[in-house]
């Protein structure tokens, strides 16, 4: 039988005390009711309280929060809902998702995970952990997990599956001629039977396009809070705000309406990816504009912190504690000569040379550690300001997560910490080598590429530690940094080492810079680059940040979002297929 209005839609009475219910929709052969099942079946995957709720969009592509936010640490274990079959688990947009599929039609969604304990097409228990929370996206809250439910292809409150038994409300039936509610709609295949594989890439897609569709109604709103604002300033400028974001909301429900045809490494499936990205970065720098200044000083010798520094550079530096091992412009900052030092990637702290910065990034952190204790015995209660290049923001990471504590005499107070280009989320071009490495093709190729050209050798410990997927990065980032730091964080809107995307910290001012010079040569300009020394003074100085423009803040999303996706692709490359 076939339904052809909506008002004949059925309603299948639930026997008493059921938690929730299924149907099975054939798509040519009609629907019938699946067993549903028993009361209490579901559990709540983490046990913590609802930080942000279940908010259902007016339409399919609008901002709203297609799922809930569950308070929870860093490093709690999720677990499976209920029984089913894992149909997605991996990253997407720089985001770790895992979708289970279960009897019905039913689909959850665990997103945002620091690691997956599954993989697509295993069979899960209800109570089977799954993943580990601590993973970041856009608009998500931190210190929680996000759990998404679908029927189908509709959006439902997760917190239903909890619920009173009665719960006749959370299945209604689609008939079978009715246009689907999103255009990635799954109902080619029988939806109360359990998937894996491609399915689980429209699962996520679909997440993906709605999380696309919440940071554009973020920006949005945001746009429409600050335009009497930005009015003042230009009015041209809020006319182009209001139009760009009018654009980005038309692209955004483009890219949706393709993206369930799409695989997730396919062209389509990069470019949703991008568009999520653009979406999030937007809203991001859209924020920023309430929390900067159009009255920054530059960095011009004077002013500064007062405090002593010690500056930490990156991969392939070298030098002595006396001597730059990268061209900070100290002086421009306000820094005396005698009040910088340098940090040594060498056990003893004195000179070392590029090989030296290859090695394990946690000794790396600890020997900081040990050199920030010297600079304490020989200045007691002198503030050190960190200011990091490149890989050297790691290295600051790992300190203050690993091994400082503010209670400790040992260590010096520390004032104000800048990371320039650090890739504090990983570096894309050292995902993309770990998979040529695993190639038995793909290995030979990158061996001739770095005998051959500049590039430093990825087969060492530091730069498979900053592969992206690394576990080194999961265990870094399963906690966040001490509440009392001032952290700021600067990106180059043209790097191609470190893309822009890769320089987030939780909790910290973040900046990205258009730096002069030729776009291949922004990593390396950035720690002397004018713009980005402006931000660092205002830093120094406990100010707010410089004001970005529109056109240059929206360039500062769009370029390093593209970056980082060209460079994820170079690992799917056939040259590297295993």
């Amino acid at each position: 039988m076939r339904l052809h209005h909506p008002r004949r839609e059925a309603i299948v009475c639930l026997a008493a005390c059921l938690a929730a219910t299924s149907f099975l929709l054939a798509r040519d052969a009609g629907w019938a009711p699946a067993a549903p099942p028993a009361c209490g079946a579901w559990l709540p995957p983490v046990d913590g309280q609802v930080v942000r709720p279940f908010e259902a969009p007016a339409f399919a592509y609008g901002p709203g929060h297609r799922g809930v936010d569950l308070a929870a640490p860093p490093g709690t274990p999720v677990r499976a809902a209920g029984d089913g079959v894992v149909s997605f688990a991996g990253s997407v947009a720089g985001s770790l998702h895992v979708v289970v599929a279960h009897d019905g039609g039913l689909r959850t969604t665990y997103a945002f995970l620091a690691g997956a304990t599954v993989r697509s097409g295993e069979r899960v228990t209800r109570g089977q952990v799954v993943g580990l929370v601590g993973g970041s996206g856009p608009e998500h809250e931190p210190g929680a997990l996000h759990f998404g439910l679908r029927l189908g292809d509709r959006y439902l409150d997760p917190q239903r599956l909890f619920e009173v038994c009665d719960l006749t409300e959370l299945v209604r039936l689609v008939p079978a001629d009715e246009a689907p509610a999103e255009p990635w709609d799954a109902r080619g295949s029988a939806v109360g039977s359990l998937s894996s594989g491609g399915s689980g890439v429209r699962d996520v897609a679909g997440d993906l396009a709605g999380a696309l569709g919440d940071a554009v109604g973020v920006a949005a709103g945001a746009g429409r809070a600050g335009w009497d604002a930005m009015s003042a300033v230009s009015g041209r400028a809020a006319s182009g705000v209001g139009t760009l974001a009018g654009y980005g909301a038309d692209a955004a429900r483009d890219v949706a309406g393709v993206v369930g045809a799409a695989l997730a490494r396919s062209p389509i499936g990069v470019g949703a990816s991008v568009a999520s990205g653009v979406a999030a970065g937007t809203a991001a720098w859209w924020r920023h504009r309430e929390e900067c200044t159009d009255h920054s000083e530059p960095a011009d010798g004077r002013g500064g912190s007062g405090h002593l520094l010690m500056a930490v550079g990156g991969l392939d530096s070298a030098g002595a504690p006396g001597d730059p091992t990268f061209a900070l412009d100290t002086h421009a900052l306000g820094y005396r000569d005698d009040e910088v030092v340098y940090y040594s990637y060498a056990r003893d702290g004195a000179a070392y040379g590029a090989s030296q910065t290859r090695g394990d990034l946690h000794e790396a952190g600890r020997r900081l550690g040990e050199q920030l204790k010297r600079s304490q015995r020989e200045h007691p209660g002198r503030e050190v300001d960190l200011i990091a290049h490149s890989q050297g923001g790691v290295v600051v990471d790992v300190f203050l997560q690993d091994f400082y504590d503010a209670g400790d005499p040992e260590y010096p107070p520390i004032g104000t910490v800048v990371t320039l280009s650090s890739p504090h989320e990983g570096a894309p071009l050292a995902t993309s080598a770990a998979d040529w490495r695993e190639s038995p093709v793909g290995r030979p190729v990158l061996d001739a590429a770095e005998q051959h050209l500049p590039l430093a050798p990825s087969d060492t410990p530091s730069v498979r530690q900053l592969d992206e997927r690394s576990p080194f990065l999961h265990e870094l980032w399963s906690h966040r940094l001490p509440e009392h730091v001032d952290f700021t964080t600067i990106g180059a809107t043209d790097d191609v080492i470190v893309p822009a995307t890769q320089v987030d910290v939780p909790d910290a001012t973040k900046v990205v810079v258009n730096v002069a010079g030729a776009p291949l040569g922004d990593h390396t300009n950035i720690p002397r680059d004018p713009n980005a020394l402006r931000v660092v003074r205002a830093a120094l100085e406990g100010r707010a940040p410089p004001c970005v423009g529109i056109v240059e803040g929206l360039r500062g999303v769009v370029v390093p979002t593209v970056i980082t996706r060209v460079e994820r692709a170079l690992g799917d490359l056939p040259v590297v297929s295993r």
